[in-house]
């Protein structure tokens, strides 16, 4: 985390993270040599505070002694005030170092040396650290000895000196003398470095507590930050398996279901609730033969199943399975994904049927310029062998049934050649309310000599339609032929437009009560030459179908045998932004 520094530490700069440490370290630092410092002068005034109390003691001394009379000497007061703890030495001396008292009276009139004497021009009180000759440290503190300070006393200190023993310069007045402290200041240095060590470890505590803060700081802000990421990750994780077009579903290794999302819910029709539920019992497929499958590799890729749907029919579904590992490697669960293939199929089927026409229709080509051009020199030879006789011959009659004959067989010639070479049209947006209307009144005399009501239903004002008004009125045609002839005397033909699909589409209807349509021919009726009339040439819905896919749009037909059928072309509204597009 810290071996580059581009990276991060808990989402900021580890230099950051660093300089903030130095800081605080540096503050509580500061702040422990400042403490440290100050503990140092009080331990210095300390030691100066115990001195001045020893030398004022001694003057006190001093004082009651004077009072008491003359047996009470110097020396005497010296050795008992030195017995305080801590003291080390005491002793007092003129201005030129000789030792007039000592703590230790053996040394009493011994001579100082001189870089440890006294000197008259130093102030009253002064100090100094000095090492003794056993090697021990003392704190010395020098301070001029005036045990008259702030009495006026008659007679003067002079007379006083004189009548404790003091020492004169030979005219009777008394010499400056000076006392000398020795403190051993090992249990203030004791002190002092616990205080020190102490500073330091708080310190360093700081110091730890400190960083110890930033660090959750910055933990405490990373991990919000992680949990709002996960929580945005979950969220479009979600949303992007409820967006999938295929349908996910996830089981545990009791094969109940713990996830699903809208997809499969609604294809496998699950209960409410499905959590938990057990997958062996989802209808519609065979999760045993699914499981076995699955039992050799552990996993299924793209096998093909029926799905049995609510309405009774089965919906191809392509199934594919794998286990869930988790971080162990160990199996926590399988995942199916399920494809409905309905639609492919279909895609399917009408490839394969554009392919089977497309060749159909270049071999129709070929037999139809092959047929047409015979069928040009029989119908010119009937006419004129029909000339020769007079229109009561038999000769006459069969020469006429000869032409139409071959009339009929060019006009099946010319629907094979439509079929064939379709060739490409024009499309104009407009309203197709007119070619209804005109194929209609096309087929009015058919459906009145067969006493068929023909109704029309618009909608009010329709939406234009990008068209070929031709072939479209051609397309029409041969739907309301059908229902014509589909549909016995006294029945029904409706024509009806509506808009559909939020006003995408226009979908027009042509509906009879006719004998219908067996289900087993519902999906050959488009194909070329498929007929169930005798005399049909099986190339009317074939040429519907195609004229419909180069409008850019779907026929479909529902029929009930004994009920009618329902046709129905579904064309796209014609938009001018997306013509432009």
């Amino acid at each position: 985390m810290w071996s580059d520094s581009r990276r991060t530490f808990f989402g900021l700069s580890p230099w950051l993270m660093v300089g903030l440490s130095v800081v605080l370290g540096l503050a509580v630092l500061g702040l422990s040599l400042r403490s440290t410092q100050q503990e140092r002068v009080y331990l210095q005034q300390n030691l100066n505070n115990r001195a001045d109390a020893i030398v004022w003691a001694l003057e006190t001394g001093a004082r009651m002694s004077m009072n008491g009379g003359r047996d009470n000497r110097l020396q005497t007061l010296v050795e008992q005030t030195a017995h305080q703890p801590g003291v080390i030495f005491l002793m007092m001396t003129d201005d030129n170092g000789t030792i007039l008292a000592h703590s230790d009276a053996s040394r009493v009139g011994q001579q100082l040396p001189e870089n440890q004497r006294p000197l008259p021009q130093q102030p009253d009180t002064w100090r100094r650290q000095i090492k003794l000759s056993d090697g021990r440290q003392v704190f010395q503190v020098w301070q001029r000895f005036n045990p008259l300070r702030g009495r006026g006393m008659m007679g003067g200190g002079n007379g006083m000196m004189r009548m404790m023993g003091g020492y004169d310069d030979g005219a009777g007045n008394a010499l400056p003398q000076w006392v000398a402290v020795g403190i051993d200041p090992a249990s203030f240095e004791t002190t002092f470095a616990q205080t020190r060590r102490n500073n330091y470890l708080l310190a360093l505590l700081v110091i730890l507590l400190g960083m110890a803060g930033f660090i959750s700081l910055f933990w405490a802000h990373n991990y919000r930050r992680s949990q709002s990421l996960l929580r945005d990750t979950r969220a479009m994780a979600d949303e992007v398996i409820a967006s999938l077009p295929l349908a996910l579903l996830t089981c545990d290794t009791r094969q109940r279901i713990i996830s699903a999302n809208r997809q499969a819910i609604d294809l496998l029709r699950l209960p409410q609730p499905w959590e938990k539920h057990p997958l062996a019992q989802v209808e519609g497929l065979d999760w045993a033969a699914i499981r076995t499958a699955m039992a050799d590799s552990g996993r299924l890729l793209e096998r093909e199943y029926q799905l049995n749907s609510a309405g009774g029919h089965q919906i191809p579904v392509s199934i594919s399975a794998s286990p869930v590992r988790g971080d162990g490697g160990q199996v926590t669960g399988t995942v199916f994904v399920l494809r409905d293939l309905t639609e492919v199929k279909q895609l399917q089927a009408q490839v394969e049927r554009q392919a089977r026409l497309s060749a159909l229709g270049e071999m129709a080509a070929g037999v139809a310029h092959e047929i047409r051009n015979p069928l040009s020199s029989i119908k010119g030879l009937a006419t004129y062998l029909g000339g020769k006789f007079s229109q009561e011959a038999p000769e006459h009659l069969a020469a006429r049934t000869l032409s139409e004959e071959v009339d009929r067989l060019n006009r099946v010639v010319s629907e094979l050649l439509d079929f064939a070479r379709p060739g490409e049209f024009s499309l104009q947006p407009g309203d197709i309310t007119p070619v209804i209307e005109r194929a209609l009144r096309l087929v009015q005399s058919d459906a009145t000599n067969k006493h068929l009501s023909l109704v029309f239903l618009p909608c009010g004002p329709l939406p234009d339609v990008e068209h070929n008004a031709d072939r479209l009125a051609q397309c029409l045609l041969n739907l309301v032929i059908n229902a014509i002839q589909a549909t016995p005397e006294g029945g029904t033909i409706s024509v009806a437009v509506r808009v559909v699909n939020a006003g995408t589409k226009l979908a027009v209807s042509v509906a009879d009560n006719g004998s219908g349509i067996d289900k087993q021919h519902l999906s050959e009726i488009f194909t070329p030459y498929f007929t169930t009339k005798p005399s049909g040439t099986g190339l009317g819905l074939a040429i519907v179908h195609q004229i419909i896919e180069k409008h850019r749009g779907e026929i479909t037909v529902e029929s009930e045998p004994g009920t009618g059928s329902v046709f129905t072309l579904w064309l796209p509204i014609y938009r001018s932004e997306n013509h432009e597009k």
